[in-house]
């Protein structure tokens, strides 16, 4: 599970491909709520079931667990769902966007560490329907998993991509919003290395080359503190700008990736 405590220290990057990046406000305040239906999610209807042939159930300590979920909307107006995960002390929400009358997929991911060897159960709710399914983590007989280096020495830079604070679908035109939680769960100080890829639908993978803007990008960072993140991702037409469809964004530290979707809806 991933650590985000700590002090977070101040970190600017520049985004090539006409892609902005810019370091979002860090502390120790709550985030704000995020996560608020649309004015028809308090009258729609939602179903949700697990997709266990899209998720990964069954890992090693330090691999990540993937639950894939599918969201039915039985009424016809388009509404937002609201689906809520949870696993061991872990849990998250997440908004979806179901047409009224069709279902919609996400899912949710748990980076493991060393101590998480165990069986658990993985819930994912909306309103008042939920499904789950067991997870089983396998400890790590290599010593290899969690943070630090082979000798758990080190530091070691985990990255999550905090889903309900950021905008991971627009309309074309808008600007999508991916906010960037990188932490030291080493045991010593060390420079963050950031680097992050665009998969986009078809095929293409577009590499987001990150280089310093403001800040000092050398600068080592403690173990248990980190830093906030905000890429923010134009979208339209352009060839510097994403298109409509769905596309996977993928960043990576020098030790650690997470990856999130990115929906694009075509304009009016």
């Amino acid at each position: 599970m991933k650590s985000k405590t700590g002090h977070f220290s101040t970190l600017a990057i520049s985004l090539l491909l006409s892609l902005a990046l810019v370091v979002a406000a860090c502390g120790d305040a709550d985030d704000a709520d995020t996560n608020t239906n649309n004015d028809n999610a308090s009258t729609a209807s939602f179903g949700i079931e697990i997709d266990e042939s899209e998720s990964t159930l069954e890992v090693t300590e330090g691999e990540t667990v993937e639950v894939a979920f599918i969201v039915e909307n039985t009424d016809d107006a388009d509404a937002t769902a609201t689906v809520a995960f949870s696993i061991g002390n872990a849990t998250h929400d997440m908004d979806v966007t179901v047409p009224g009358g069709s279902a919609s997929t996400g899912n949710f991911t748990w980076e493991t560490t060393e101590g998480d060897a165990g069986t658990y159960t993985a819930e994912v709710s909306v309103g008042d329907a939920s499904d789950s399914v067991s997870v089983t983590v396998h400890e790590d007989d290599e010593g290899n998993g969690g943070g630090g280096d082979d000798n758990g020495d080190g530091a070691f830079f985990e990255i999550s991509i905090d889903e309900a604070a950021s905008t991971l679908e627009v309309n074309e035109g808008e600007v999508l919003s991916i906010m960037i939680v990188a932490t030291n769960t080493g045991d010593e100080e060390g420079i963050l290395e950031i680097t992050g890829q665009v998969q986009i639908e078809g095929g293409m993978v577009a590499d987001l080359q990150l280089e310093q803007q403001g800040g000092d990008i050398n600068e080592p960072i403690p173990p248990g503190s980190g830093a906030q993140i905000e890429a923010q991702l134009p979208t339209g037409p352009g060839d510097q700008e994403l298109s409509a469809g769905e596309h996977t964004i993928t960043i990576n530290s020098q030790d650690d990736s997470d990856s999130a979707q990115l929906v694009v809806n075509e304009g009016a």
